[in-house]
C-alpha cells in the first residue's frame, strides 16, 4: 500500500515520523535507490574516466541511499533506462552547431519519448541565448542596426561584460551609422559596469576613434574613479591616446603623472639612425587590430570549436579565429571559402578579411586589388588604405626611398586626419637622410613639445648636426 494510504495510529507515527526525520541527514532521501537523475554525475564521471570526482560521488550516493548495491558499469546500466541521455548529448550538439529550430524539435520529440522527461533549464536557456546570439550576428553582419538594438534589448544579457565582443560591434555598427552619441553611451555603459580593467582599457582605445575630447576626459574620469589604484596606468594611456591625435594631455595632471605617462607611451617602431644611414623600422601597424571589426575573444578556442565544413556565417567566424591566431595564410584560404557560400554582407567581410590577411603577409599590392574590387564599408576601407599607405612608406624607408616614404606618410596622415606618432618620428628620419636637416629639426622639435620621449631627443640632437 503506499506509504500515504498507512493510517498512522494515535499518538505514535507522527513523532516517530518527527524523531527519524530530526536525526537524518538534510539531504536525506526517503527513496531507497537513486533515480536516473541522481546517477547523471556518476554517469558522466565514468564516462569521463574521472575516477577521483567518480569515487567521490560513488561515496556520497552510498551514504545517501546505504541499501543501494552500486552496478558494476554505471553506463551499462542504462542501456534500458528511461534516462534520454543519447538524446540530451544531440540536442546539445545541435544548439552549439546553430542548428535551433532541429534542436527544438528533437526537444519535442524526446519529451514524447520519455514522458517523465523535462529539458533542464539550462538546456532551454543555452538554446534561446545561442538563437538571439546568432540573431544579433546576422543583423550586424547585414548592417541592420535597428534589428540588432532591438534583439540586444529583448536578451540584454547579449550585452553583459561576459560578452564585451558585441557591445564593441554594436558600437562600432552605431558609429558607421553615425549614430555617435548612442556608440559613447554604449562605450560609457561599459567603463562603469565592467570590472575587466583589460577590457576597460580596449573599451577606452576604441571609444578614443570617434568620441570627443570631452567625452574622452568623461571616460578616463570614471575609470579612474573605479580603478585608483591603476591611476599610472591610465594617466600613460590617456596621454598616447591624446598624442596619437597631436594634442596635449589634460592640463590638470600632475607633473609627476606626465612624467610616468610620458615613458608609458607607446613604444616608436623605428631604429634611429645618423643623419647619412637609414633606419629600418619593422611594418608599425602588422598587428593593430581594424577599427571596423573586434577581434574574437579565445581564438585558439574559437578555432578548435569551429567545423572546417561549417555554415557560412560560421565559416567566416573561423576564418577571423585564424586571422586573430596570426596564422594569416591560413585565414586567407579560409575568408576565400567564407567568401564563396556567404550572403552579400558576409562576402563583403570576406573579402575585407581577405585584404588584411594579405596585409598581414606583406601582400601590400594584392590587398589593394582586393580592396579595388569590392563594395567595402566606408571604415573598412579606410582601415585597408591605410594599412597599405603604412606598410608602403615604411617598405619604401627601408628600401631607402625616402622621398616615397614621405610621400606616402603624408598621404597616410592625410586620409586618417592626423599624423600617428611613430610614423610622424620615421617621416623626420626620412627628411633627414635626404638632407631637409632643417625641415626634420622642425619635425623632431613640434613632436618633442607635444611629448618629450628620448626617441625625439634623440631625432633633436641627430638633426641638429
Amino acid at each position: 500500500m503506499p506509504p500515504h494510504l498507512i493510517r498512522p495510529r494515535p499518538g505514535r507515527a507522527p513523532a516517530l515520523l518527527l524523531a527519524c526525520l530530526l536525526v537524518l541527514p538534510a539531504s536525506w532521501s526517503l527513496a531507497q535507490t537513486p533515480s536516473q537523475d541522481d546517477l547523471r554525475a556518476l554517469r558522466y564521471y565514468r564516462s569521463q574516466n574521472d575516477t577521483v570526482s567518480y569515487e567521490a560521488e560513488l561515496r556520497r550516493l552510498r551514504v545517501q541511499f546505504p541499501d543501494w548495491t552500486p552496478p558494476a558499469d554505471p553506463l551499462a546500466a542504462i542501456a534500458g533506462a528511461a534516462d534520454p541521455s543519447v538524446e540530451i548529448d544531440e540536442i546539445y550538439r545541435l544548439i552549439a552547431s546553430g542548428a535551433f529550430d532541429a534542436a527544438d524539435a528533437r526537444i519535442g520529440e524526446t519529451r514524447l519519448n520519455h514522458p517523465g522527461w523535462t529539458p533542464p533549464r539550462d538546456m532551454t536557456e543555452l538554446l534561446e541565448l545561442s538563437r538571439a546570439q546568432a540573431a544579433f550576428d546576422l543583423a550586424l553582419a547585414s548592417a541592420d542596426l535597428g534589428r540588432a538594438v532591438q534583439v540586444s534589448a529583448e536578451r540584454p544579457v547579449l550585452l553583459s561584460c561576459e560578452r564585451i565582443n558585441n557591445p564593441w560591434r554594436l558600437a562600432e555598427a552605431q558609429r558607421a551609422a553615425g549614430a555617435t552619441d548612442e556608440a559613447f553611451r554604449l562605450m560609457q555603459g561599459i567603463v562603469r559596469t565592467c570590472g575587466d580593467a583589460d577590457h576597460v582599457t580596449a573599451t577606452l582605445e576604441k571609444a578614443d576613434a570617434f568620441a570627443t575630447p570631452g567625452q574622452m576626459a568623461q571616460l578616463f574620469a570614471e575609470t579612474r574613479r573605479r580603478f585608483p589604484a591603476r591611476a599610472t596606468a591610465w594617466d600613460g594611456l590617456e596621454t598616447r591616446l591624446a598624442a596619437g591625435h597631436g594634442q596635449l594631455p589634460p592640463a590638470q595632471r600632475s607633473a609627476s603623472a606626465r612624467t610616468v605617462a610620458k615613458t608609458a607611451s607607446a613604444p616608436v617602431r623605428t631604429n634611429p639612425a645618423p643623419a647619412a644611414t637609414a633606419a629600418t623600422p619593422a611594418p608599425s601597424s602588422s598587428g593593430a587590430a581594424p577599427l571596423s571589426r573586434s577581434a574574437t575573444r579565445n581564438p585558439a578556442q574559437c578555432l578548435a570549436g569551429t567545423s572546417p565544413g561549417a555554415t557560412s556565417g560560421q565559416a567566416l567566424t573561423r576564418a577571423w579565429c585564424a586571422y586573430d591566431l596570426q596564422r594569416p595564410l591560413e585565414a586567407l584560404g579560409l575568408f576565400r571559402r567564407a567568401e564563396a557560400t556567404g550572403s552579400a554582407g558576409q562576402k563583403r567581410d570576406a573579402r575585407f578579411g581577405q585584404a588584411l590577411a594579405m596585409l598581414k603577409l606583406g601582400m601590400a599590392d594584392s590587398a589593394a586589388r582586393v580592396a579595388a574590387a569590392t563594395a567595402l564599408t566606408h571604415q573598412q576601407r579606410l582601415d585597408v588604405e591605410l594599412w597599405i599607405l603604412d606598410q608602403r612608406g615604411v617598405q619604401a624607408y627601408q628600401q631607402g626611398k625616402y622621398e616615397r616614404a614621405v610621400a606616402f606618410l603624408d598621404a597616410y596622415a592625410e586620409l586618417a586626419g592626423f599624423e600617428r606618432r611613430d610614423l610622424a618620428i620615421l617621416r623626420a628620419y626620412a627628411l633627414m637622410n635626404m638632407g631637409k636637416r632643417q625641415e626634420a629639426h622642425a619635425a623632431f622639435q613640434a613632436l618633442h613639445d607635444a611629448l618629450a620621449t628620448e626617441e625625439t631627443r634623440h631625432g633633436l640632437r641627430a638633426s641638429a648636426r
